[in-house]
């Protein structure tokens, strides 16, 4: 079990893969540490813009038995500075990148644990479930 683990993302709008991400990452290690895009956007027009408020984001997300702290960050520059100014014993990313090396952080001497994304849950999938809905 490790001490201190970080998780980042936009995590905006938590549905159930959120949540089994955010256990399993809990699971193992004693404190999980969320880092909050506010808006990823801002550098990669191509991603989704929260339709939560960074504030709102944070609130749902300390609401979790499972995140002890959430810091937000507006940059990718922000984000390599807080996970290298820290001393995690481990990261934690969707298992999509496990052959992936163009993430902020790659090569940072940080272990990755690697969590699975095979329940079926994304956030893409979860909006159009609601837009389908009204």
């Amino acid at each position: 079990m490790y001490s201190k683990g970080v998780i980042a993302g936009n995590f905006d709008v938590i549905h159930p893969g959120y949540v089994k991400m955010f256990n399993e990452a809990a699971n193992n290690c004693d404190h999980l540490y969320v880092a909050l895009h506010d808006d990823p956007t801002i550098e990669r027009p191509h991603k989704a813009k929260p339709i939560l408020t960074v504030e709102e984001r944070k609130e749902i997300l300390l609401s979790l038995s499972s995140v002890y702290y959430v810091v937000h960050y507006n940059f990718e520059k922000e984000l390599l500075a807080y996970l290298k100014e820290n001393d995690w014993q481990v990261r934690f990313l969707g298992d999509d990148y496990r052959e992936r090396t163009d993430y902020t952080g790659y090569g940072l001497d940080i272990p990755i644990h690697y969590i699975a994304r095979d329940h079926g849950w994304s956030t893409t999938k979860f909006k159009k479930l609601i837009a389908e809905s009204l």
